[in-house]
């Protein structure tokens, strides 16, 4: 007699959710661009065919991506969203894509180190400054989320401090899809904190001797480390990055 594999019942999106979607692919698509009116409620609600609470809270999810804003006469129209905005709509694009730990990992050892000889390049005295305190602060931290903030700023501060935005976005929304898992890296590993301190200093040392190929090699060796401790904690990097935001 064949067995069959039980498969799991298909589950339904929230209609609010598809609405949003389907506007937010219309901006970033272009074919809705800055300035420009979204439809009326009354509109979407024809178009979509649902109802006018259903448009509401999917234009409330658009307001909160910061992709519209209200004008005159209240109507929404398309903004050019913050860095930060853009980021996390990236983000959550990503993780509904299915973007693996392994991922992120490889996206991050190619661009991260050429990001810090850019750096090396481009930093003010002042930016290393700020570099530096997020270190100091850094040795003193006793909590680990505390540690991974810190460590996640200063990642995010050297990436900004290039001057390039698509580096800045695009870094920025791999840091906040592996944020909630560099919490339990961290406390696994007795000694993370320290090799953070050791290779932030050593690129410290190089962005100040504007040496590009010597901070790019520690950012290299900081980001292989991040590897090896989701090796030892024990984290599947083959596995979704939302497993962590949905509790696995």
């Amino acid at each position: 007699m064949t067995q069959h594999t039980s498969i799991s019942p298909l589950k339904k999106r929230p209609a609010y959710l598809l609405v949003f979607e389907a506007l937010e692919d219309e901006i970033l698509s272009g074919r809705l661009a800055e300035g420009d009116s979204i439809p009326t409620e009354m509109e979407l609600c024809t178009q979509f065919a649902v109802q006018r609470s259903t448009i509401r809270e999917g234009i409330r999810l658009l307001e909160q991506s910061g992709l519209v804003q209200r004008g005159p006469g209240k109507r929404l129209a398309v903004v050019r969203p913050k860095s930060s905005e853009a980021a996390r709509t990236t983000s959550r694009g990503l993780e509904r894509h299915g973007v693996r730990f392994i991922d992120i990992w490889e996206a991050i050892l190619i661009t991260l180190p050429g990001t810090a000889r850019l750096a090396a390049q481009k930093m003010s005295s002042e930016d290393m400054d700020q570099l530096e305190e997020f270190t100091k602060r850094l040795a003193s931290a006793e909590r680990t989320q505390e540690v991974v903030s810190l460590s996640v700023g200063y990642l995010e501060a050297t990436y900004t401090q290039t001057g390039n935005r698509v580096f800045k976005v695009m870094l920025h929304s791999l840091n906040l899809l592996v944020q909630s898992s560099l919490a339990r890296v961290i406390s696994s590993l007795p000694n993370a904190q320290q090799r953070i301190l050791g290779a932030q200093r050593h690129m410290n040392q190089a962005f100040r001797a504007r040496d590009g190929d010597l901070a790019a090699e520690w950012m290299e060796r900081h980001v292989k480390d991040l590897k090896r401790g989701y090796e030892v904690a024990g984290v599947d990097l083959e596995s979704e990055v939302g497993v962590f935001d949905r509790g696995g």
